[in-house]
């Protein structure tokens, strides 16, 4: 798979991809991502850096449990919600793990907190925003 092929996978699993008609793949990125730095500059800053990263998380762990589809996307959204029950990210953290792990798969605290970083990173590249 092409570097290409990921980004629109990524993008396509995400969301951002729309339905434009006959306009060329670059021409489809290009205005996507206008689109993300104009909603950073509008003032959604931090929180949507935080949903990204969160909805990229719940696709990553949907999927190594099994998801697809509609129940993945849901999937990535309830995960989204668990991370208002307190501050920080230990409610996602111990979501993710208690999840991974019912779904036979051993992530440590570390290992699920190094995912976590990896996807705010994908998420600032995302809306174009820098820390």
């Amino acid at each position: 798979m092409t570097t290409d092929q990921k980004e629109e996978t990524m993008t396509i699993v995400t969301g951002d991809i729309k339905n434009t008609g006959d306009r060329s793949h670059s021409e489809q990125r290009a205005e996507n991502h206008a689109e993300n730095r104009a909603g950073h500059q509008e003032g959604e800053g931090l929180d949507g850096i935080r949903a990204r990263r969160n909805l990229l998380a719940g696709y990553w762990a949907g999927s190594l449990i099994g998801f697809v589809g509609d129940d993945l996307g849901r999937y990535a959204r309830d995960l989204h919600e668990v991370d208002h029950a307190v501050a920080g990210d230990s409610d996602v953290v111990a979501r993710l793990s208690r999840d991974l792990s019912l779904a036979g798969h051993t992530f440590s605290k570390a290992d699920i907190e190094a995912a976590l970083r990896r996807f705010h990173v994908q998420a600032l590249k995302d809306t174009g925003c820098t820390e």
